[in-house]
Parts: C-alpha cells; structure tokens; sequence
C-alpha cells in the first residue's frame, strides 16, 4: 500500500493513496435506496454501469443482510455474495454455511410465526431470510411503508420487546424503520475475512457500507467509507471517509477513471473526524 505523507502549517493531514484490488460493498443504503419497497428496491442504473465495469478488472463482493435470492439477482456485477449477516456465502458456485444449532434454527421458525400472529398495522413487512436451500435462518420486521407510522412502530416495538425475551439476536438500526431478528450473533468483519481467505487476498480492500452494523467489516479492510444520507448517525461509524449516498457513482466512477487507485483527496469524500487516523 502506497501513503503520501502532506503537512502543512499549522495542521497535519495524510493523503493516503492505494491501489484497490477487490472490492466489497453493502447493498441497502449504500448502493441501492434505503427507503423504498423491497419490489421497488434496485441499483440505480449509473452505479450500475460503473459497477458492470469495474468487475470486469477486480473482484467485487456483495456483503449484506439481504437473503441469496433477494441480492444475488440484483447485483450480476458481483463474484461473491455474504448474505443474511453472513451465515452464507457464496463463491461463485460454491457455498458456505455458517453453522446455526439446531435449537436457534428451531426457536426462529416458531417466533417467526408467533411474529405474524401479531401483525395488525397495514405496512408492516416481515421478510423471511432464506439460505440458498430455501430454510428460513432469520427475518425482518420492516414498516418503511407503513401508512400509520407511529401506529406501526408501536407494534414493531412490542414485537421487538418479545424478541429479546428469547434466545436471539435482534439487530436495530439506529433512527431506521426496520429491525433483524437472528439465530444467532453475525459480524460482517468475519464475512469479508472469510471471502478473503477464499479468494486469496491479502491487501487493496476497499469497503463501503452504511450502518453500525458495518464497523467490524470497515475495520478489517484497507480503506473503508461510510455511506451516509441526512439521517445516518454518523459519529458511531468506523469508517476512514465519508461519502454521501448521491455522490456514490460519482466516487466509482472517478475510481475507475484513475485506473482504480484510491486517493483521500477525492473531492466528493471526507475523513471521518471521529475514527484515530490508522498507523500505517
């Protein structure tokens, strides 16, 4: 990895440079709308094509909380594929399962129907997220399209209430209208080292998600970026830099233009004031 060192008086500032060799990124939120229906929801054609581009000359990898049969489709440009938090993974053809015990598998499939019992609001989405053999490992409780918003999340919130009275894992999204709810812990940070290991990389990983549920994976990649939108609550994300969701193909395409060599003085990125700066 190549750094620049710049000072200037008064202030110290790194300009950090790398060449990127894979890239992996989340999917709600940071290449596709955060608030839309799940029927509705797509990368947009700019980020798209770009992205149909860069696959062409590095590997890129989907890392999200979405299901195989809900991403996969929607991102052809990919080579690899962490879904449902990570407990599958998907290498080309090949697959990887996290182990789940029996027991949490078991308390998912009858929370799960206990879950759609309660539902009255109209709005209020439970997903069910399912591994490549078709088995239910996890679901969301998702009221994006709710009518009644406050109506919904008061039911959500009773839902969620019930969740964590059981032997799982609830994830929730700070200032969002959606929840996960898992057999067990997952951590995007092990994904990508699993990916890595399987397709033999070592070095240029550039990351971009959008959520705390990101940090570990913003963690273990060489340069990672948050993507944000107004009401991203930015000072819990470990992020390096900063880009806005708009600015996103704007930040591929100049990756691309510049034969994929990152720079910290893109304009269209900042640092993040509240991660220490890396020891390189």
């Amino acid at each position: 990895m190549r750094i620049l060192i710049q000072r200037e008086i008064g202030d110290e500032t790194k300009l950090r440079q790398m060449t990127v060799k894979s890239l992996f990124l989340d999917y709600d939120g940071t290449i596709s709308p955060l608030h839309v229906s799940r029927a509705e929801s797509k990368v947009p054609e700019k980020t798209f094509a770009v992205l149909m581009k860069i696959s062409r000359q590095i590997p890129i990898v989907i890392v999200t909380t979405k299901d195989p049969s809900f991403v996969i489709p929607r991102t052809p440009f990919a080579h690899a594929w962490s879904t449902i938090g990570g407990l599958e993974n998907k290498i080309g053809y090949k697959i990887l399962e996290t182990q789940v015990p029996r027991h949490s598998l078991q308390c998912i499939s009858t929370t799960l129907e206990y879950v759609k019992s309660q539902v009255k609001s109209v709005g209020i989405d439970i997903e069910e997220k399912r591994n490549s053999h078709g088995r239910t490992l996890a679901f969301s409780v998702d009221w994006r399209q709710a009518k009644d918003a406050e109506m919904a999340k008061h039911e959500a919130d009773r839902i969620a209430a019930y969740c964590e009275t059981l032997p799982l894992k609830l994830i929730k999204f700070e200032k969002q209208p959606f929840y996960d709810v898992y057999p067990a812990s997952v951590d995007k940070g092990k994904a990508v080292s699993a990916i890595l290991e399987e397709l033999k990389l070592k070095s240029g990983v550039m990351y971009l998600g959008d959520s705390e549920m990101d940090n570990p994976a913003f963690e273990v990649s060489d340069i990672s970026l948050a993507v944000i939108q107004d009401e991203t609550p930015i000072t819990v994300l470990a992020s390096d830099y900063f880009v806005r969701f708009g600015e996103v193909p704007n930040l591929l395409k100049t990756l691309l233009e510049n034969h994929l060599l990152f720079s910290s003085n893109y304009s269209m990125i900042k640092k993040n004031p509240w991660k220490k700066s890396k020891i390189e």
